[in-house]
């Protein structure tokens, strides 16, 4: 049997909780006002990130509430994917689509119900779903903060009618990669 001498480079600090554990993120009120507009909820620039600087993280779920029942026709409500030019886009802006459907598909949210529905909910995944499963380290499970092109999540909420009434928050569970 050989032996080899040891240099310790183990880290007594990651023994115990060192805040690197997964964390919540609420949007803001989604309400009958962003019918037929790409209502943005989140965006990922370096350097107003998560944590200021180049660190990457994970989404591990995603989870919409219903706080007040939409109400006006047949409700269609998804959650996609985006890119901003720069994070200075704001309200009148311009989204970029990256998958209309990527965090949740309209068939996951019952939007006349209010209640919390979780992404892949209806036994149809989307992309984030899927690739989570997979372990594949792509957006839209995995993220890098950018100050150009800046990844985003926005809700599409649409009817074939005025929309009357409705009010709901997406929630997203996000892990940042150590470092």
């Amino acid at each position: 049997m050989t032996t080899a001498t040891i240099l310790d480079l183990r880290r007594a600090d990651l023994r115990s909780n060192t805040l690197a554990n997964p964390y919540w993120l609420t949007s803001a009120q989604i309400t009958k006002a962003c019918d037929d507009l790409g209502a943005l909820l989140f965006s990922f620039p370096i350097t107003a990130s998560i944590s200021p600087g180049y660190k990457p993280f994970y989404i591990e779920h995603v989870v919409f509430e219903v706080e007040t029942l939409f109400a006006g026709g047949t409700i269609a409500l998804t959650i996609a994917s985006g890119t901003l030019a720069t994070d200075a886009v704001t309200t009148a802006g311009l989204v970029t689509e990256v998958d209309a459907d990527e965090y949740m598909l309209s068939d996951d949210i019952t939007s006349g119900t209010v209640g919390y529905y979780a992404a892949g909910g209806t036994g149809t995944d989307p992309d984030f779903i899927t690739i989570k499963i997979l372990e594949d380290g792509v957006m839209p499970f995995y993220h890098t903060p950018a100050d150009t092109t800046v990844p985003c999540i926005y809700a599409l909420l649409t009817s074939n009618a005025a929309i009357t009434a409705g009010a709901g928050r997406l929630h997203i569970l996000i892990n940042e990669m150590p470092g």
